[in-house]
């Protein structure tokens, strides 16, 4: 509490931002027709909105290209209209299935809304030329990585056309997609976001001025849309589903498959509105499986646990509220929950989320100072409670309590509280402090006679407490990024609902970058920096220091080029000091055309080898490379390759060496629509498999899909399979159908 009186006393105000205010006149349901053609008596009473600023490459410049968005409403409904002038031929577009990030390399047209006014997060729906989506919740970060959760799903319907003088979209959203304050008269913040390709490179408009000194990217939605009597539609959708998959294999290249019997599943979904504000979400033997598979990690010469996205939307909604930079919960450690539920709550100047699941498999993680270990367990209960408070749109504080009983004995629980301060447009402050309490389970899940100060990790029903602090102080301005971040991680800390892998550090970084973007075809954009890296440990050991120097640019064909050299000057691993580790690495990515994209990086040099007994330095090789080919609007072809090598400085052989090549291929039928076929070998694992996936999924929640992985494990007990002679195989489907 004192930190936050001290900063709110020193708290300063923003810079005041020239609003403007639209006011459309309410039009019938009935007589808007989503076709993708602007008809002029259907838009009649719509206001119109100039996206004429390009704050990208242009400083808040006229646009080069006139684009009119037009805003009317229902009872029921919001309705937006675009129209772009332009010629047909230079217009990028593609069928695309739901939130392909690939839309980026389309002409896009995106809405912000704020419907809260406190810019507490933008929703972001963006349409491309044939009337794609792909729907994003953008929150106050800093970096750009953190700025977007493209998990955030919304149902609303659009429709694009592209016309003999540029292209047209039309946007049917549902007002009980969208959170907003009780009462039948609104104002929201709203803005308007296009990008487009010119030579190859992109071009950024919108309705508002950009100011690049100001960091807070939502904070600059402040046009006021006024809405008038619309209706308060609570929401109650039933999501029953159904899913059976069936399972063989054989372990001689001899044998047929066997096949076991049919797994079958039925469930069912519950989301009810129990007011505007509040939402209750229960489901009942959930079906939580992932259809399309994780792109595989290169883990070999990784200590520490990898962390892979989240994808199972029951999870996904409410996510930013629970994003947490330490891990602190990670939705990922409930794997298979047999009932869930959760109620999402946002008033004018707080939130609330709760989250409560009966898991049947648990994942154990124990962080340590230089490896993690991994278990998996049995049932579990799992309780979440998050609370913000929004103290004005400049400043939030929250709460965090995570809960997690074992059956059987033990619990592990997690207290905390965070709050970020805006003290400007230039500087902000951001905090994290989260203290732990832990019972372990007498269980075998972890084998391992390894210790931290004297406990064991093995779970032997220890009683186990730690703490953690996180400080980040940003500044930034048009040309200069700096920050600074403390982390204070004790021995014992552990998140039982979360993704901690490393502790046992008291680490700080300083971070300082130029930046500088010109309005020029051939050098769009360049900037260079470095950054320092200081770690001690509980013991006062010094641990690792690292610096770091890089440089990047953006040229023709929309192309970036980053270089970096990470120099460790001193890395302590297992208690033994290494110095002078220097890896150099180069990226280079592009989409010079809508129909291909690309990306190359490479590293050279040092690192080392953490799965030996005695970890020695080895020389690092590694390369990835990835293309996009976009065949047609239908066709889309990625294929991927990883490669890594560490080999021993003394002689002519290899820690490890290997690779993982990846095919992926779509053909989209329509928006909904859409079959796909991948395939990935991986020779760290001497493994093969296809998955052929047929998808429709004409909204976020409706979705059919049928399909099948076929797996080959190259060498298994002395039986030798060809490549695509596979040893395992699985065929699922599954159906589940949103009623509302």
């Amino acid at each position: 509490m004192k930190v936050f009186v001290l900063f709110s006393l020193f708290m300063v105000s923003f810079t005041s931002v020239a609003q403007e205010t639209f006011t459309p006149i309410k039009s019938a349901e009935s007589k808007i027709n989503i076709d993708g053609l602007l008809a002029p008596d259907e838009w009649q009473h719509a206001v119109e909105i100039p996206l004429d600023i390009e704050f990208s490459p242009a400083n808040n410049e006229t646009a080069r290209k006139e684009t009119i968005a037009y805003v009317t409403y229902s009872d029921l409904y919001l309705f937006i209209g675009v129209y772009t002038k332009d010629d047909p031929s230079n217009i990028r577009a593609s069928l695309r299935p739901r939130d392909d990030d690939n839309i980026w390399n389309d002409d896009v047209f995106l809405v912000r809304l704020d419907p809260y006014a406190d810019a507490r997060n933008n929703l972001g729906l963006a349409v491309n030329a044939l009337g794609s989506q792909y729907d994003v919740k953008q929150v106050n970060a800093l970096k750009d990585e953190d700025r977007y959760d493209s998990s955030f799903n919304m149902n609303f319907e659009s429709k694009g056309s592209i016309v003999s003088d540029g292209y047209q979209v039309e946007m049917k959203i549902p007002f009980s997609e969208i959170p907003f304050p009780n009462g039948k008269d609104q104002t929201w913040h709203i803005n308007f976001y296009q990008r487009y390709f010119e030579n190859g490179n992109v071009i950024e408009v919108s309705s508002q001025p950009r100011d690049r000194d100001n960091s807070c990217v939502v904070c600059q939605t402040t046009d006021r849309l006024v809405l008038k009597d619309i209706k308060i539609d609570k929401r109650l959708e039933f999501l029953p589903y159904f899913s059976s998959n069936i399972s063989g294999e054989r372990s001689t290249s001899e044998e047929k498959l066997q096949y076991g019997k049919p797994n079958i599943n039925v469930g069912l979904g519950v989301n009810l509105d129990l007011n505007k504000n509040t939402s209750l979400e229960v489901t009942i033997n959930p079906d939580f499986s992932q259809v399309e598979a994780d792109v595989s990690q290169i883990d070999v010469n990784s200590s520490f646990s990898l962390l892979y996205p989240e994808r199972r939307p029951f999870f996904n909604r409410g996510a930013d509220l629970v994003n947490f930079t330490d891990g602190a919960f990670n939705s990922r450690s409930i794997a298979e929950p047999i009932v869930a539920s959760k109620i999402i709550s946002q008033g004018k100047k707080s939130r609330f989320f709760a989250l409560n699941a009966l898991d049947n498999a648990t994942p154990y993680l124990v962080g340590g100072e230089d490896r993690s270990y991994m278990g998996n367990g049995g049932k579990s209960l799992v309780n979440i409670l998050r609370y913000q408070n929004l103290l004005s749109n400049k400043s939030r504080f929250g709460a965090l309590l995570t809960s997690r009983f074992y059956d059987g004995g033990g619990y592990g629980h997690l207290v905390g509280v965070d709050g970020l301060f805006l003290l400007n447009k230039k500087w902000r402050l951001s905090f994290e402090m989260f203290k732990n309490v832990n019972k372990e389970p007498i269980q075998n899940w972890i084998e391992t006679d390894e210790k931290i100060q004297g406990r064991t990790i093995a779970l032997d029903g220890d009683k186990i407490n730690g703490d953690a602090l996180y400080v980040q102080l940003y500044r930034n301005t048009e040309h200069w990024q700096s920050y600074f971040f403390y982390r204070n991680i004790s021995p014992q800390y552990r998140a039982d609902v979360g993704f901690v892998v490393k502790n046992n550090r008291r680490w700080g970084t300083v971070f300082h970058q130029y930046q500088n973007i010109i309005n020029k075809p051939g050098l769009q954009s360049f900037g260079f920096g470095t950054k320092i890296d200081v770690v001690y440990t509980f013991e006062d050991l010094y641990k690792n220091f690292s610096i770091d120097f890089f440089a990047f640019l953006k040229t023709f064909g929309q192309t970036e080029l980053k270089y970096t050299v990470d120099y460790d000057a001193v890395k302590t691993f297992l208690g033994i000091r290494y110095t002078d580790l220097p890896t150099h690495e180069f990226s280079i990515s592009g989409s010079p055309s809508e129909l291909f994209n690309f990306k190359l990086n490479l590293v050279a040099g040092k690192d080392l080898s953490v799965n030996e007994l005695t970890p020695e330095v080895g020389i690092l090789r590694s390369a990835f490379l990835t293309f996009g080919i976009q065949v047609n609007d239908n066709i889309n072809i990625n294929p991927s390759w990883r490669y890594s090598r560490l080999g021993r400085t003394n002689e002519n052989s290899d820690y490890f060496k290997g690779s993982i090549a990846r095919l992926s291929i779509r053909y989209q039928f329509n928006q909904a629509f859409n079959i796909r076929i991948i395939t990935e070998k991986n020779s760290f694992r001497d493994q093969f498999f296809i998955q052929p996936l047929v998808q429709w999924n004409p909204n976020p929640s409706t979705i059919f899909y049928f399909g099948g992985n076929q797996t080959t494990l190259e060498n298994l007990e002395d039986a030798h399979f060809q490549i695509l002679q596979f040893n395992r195989s699985q065929l699922f489907i599954k159906f589940q159908y949103l009623i509302d």
